[in-house]
């Protein structure tokens, strides 16, 4: 058997001293923090002991709460976005190649405007097919105009003419969906009129669908593309939208009609649209939808934003950030009490500049700790708080 060494022997015999000692200085904090009060229940009273001497050695320093009526505005954070109805996509009718690209994003076009030619094998059918469905229609219109003729001279009976009256309709629905097919490809009126036979090239121009401006180009000369692929989306930027994110509490005081003010624009309108009724599950903030009326011309989609609204007309006290605990289940803040602090429940329901609007037991007379928040937080946790 190996017996320990000498050196070993002397770490084990100094070791056991420094055990003790370590022992006894936890021993100490514990009681030191119990002789300045009970903590039998704190949990359950939400108290938390310290001395006044505790206090000052950790830097505690405080400040009342203000009424949020007189924290000016509270801020939100949103994002800019195009409303469905301003934005339109332009896809590619049929599997081609692309020829050419002549608009970039971020420039504006007017309705009509070429945006790119496509060559398509496809859209040689699609023609021919017209001119087959064109040359019917006239065969079956002059059938018709003849027959006409022949039933008012008496020479064939009526039950002729309605034959001939229905290959007609016939024929004119089917050269009807044939030039719909067409127009979809993106053949022009002009075109069509030219009688849109298989000698017209196979190709195809795409135009914009209205004015605005390109917000997406993903054609690329020589690119060979799917039927339905996306190509261009074009927008009207002269009216945007907001996603507002606002806590619970104060979207339950916000309404459709009301005004808001933005950090980034600050002569931009902005008028309430809608008030989600959903709370999301990880922020349980509630979505707010925001038009901005005018001064859009500053902001653009997708842009992230800070939206004001006045706090004079909510409820709650302003706080600076520091002071707010945030744990897994609830936010407090750290009163000055007799015994030490009380930490008092609060719910936050917005920001304004470096503070926070929270609503809460708070009174303005309260010192509500705003440094030394740390030492203080450990020492409730340890007693049961701040889970």
């Amino acid at each position: 058997m190996n017996r320990p060494t000498t050196q070993a022997r002397r770490a084990v015999m100094l070791s056991q001293p420094l055990r003790v000692l370590a022992g006894a200085v936890a021993l100490a904090i514990t009681a030191g923090i119990s002789r300045a009060a009970p903590a039998a229940d704190a949990a359950a009273t939400a108290e938390i002991p310290f001395t006044d001497a505790q206090i000052t050695a950790i830097g505690v320093t405080f400040e009342s709460p203000t009424s949020a009526a007189e924290a000016g505005s509270m801020r939100f954070p949103a994002r800019v976005l195009v409303p469905p109805t301003a934005e339109r996509a332009v896809i590619s009718p049929l599997a081609a190649t692309v020829e050419t690209v002549r608009v970039n994003a971020g420039d504006s076009v007017r309705a009509g405007q070429p945006l790119a030619t496509l060559f398509s094998a496809d859209l040689s059918g699609l023609k021919s097919t017209y001119a087959q469905m064109r040359a019917a229609e006239r065969l079956a219109k002059a059938d018709l105009d003849r027959d006409a003729e022949l039933h008012t001279d008496g020479i064939i009976a009526a039950r002729r003419l309605q034959e001939s009256r229905s290959r007609h309709e016939v024929a004119a629905a089917q050269l009807a969906e044939s030039r719909q097919r067409l127009r979809l490809a993106g053949v022009s009126e002009r075109d069509l009129a030219r009688g849109g036979d298989a000698a017209m090239a196979s190709s195809m121009t795409l135009r914009a669908p209205q004015d605005g401006v390109v917000l997406m180009q993903a054609a690329a000369v020589g690119e060979r593309v799917e039927a339905g692929a996306l190509l261009f989306r074009i927008a009207r930027l002269d009216h945007l939208w907001l996603d507002v994110q606002v806590p619970v509490e104060a979207a339950n005081r916000m309404k459709a009609g009301d005004r808001l003010g933005l950090r980034d624009a600050p002569a931009a309108t902005v008028r309430v649209l809608s008030v989600g009724r959903d709370a999301g599950a990880g922020t349980q903030s509630v979505q707010v939808r925001a038009a901005i009326e005018t001064g859009a011309d500053a902001l653009r989609p997708g842009q992230f934003v800070e939206v004001l609204l006045k706090a004079g007309g909510l409820a709650g006290w302003s706080v600076p950030d520091a002071a707010v605990v945030r744990s897994s289940r609830a936010s407090h803040v750290f009163v000055r009490s007799a015994t030490g602090f009380r930490a008092v429940p609060v719910t936050v329901a917005g920001r304004s500049g470096p503070r926070t609007i929270v609503e809460g037991a708070l009174t303005a007379a309260d010192r509500v700790a705003v440094t030394g928040i740390i030492a203080i937080k450990g020492a409730w946790s340890g007693h049961g708080g701040g889970e």
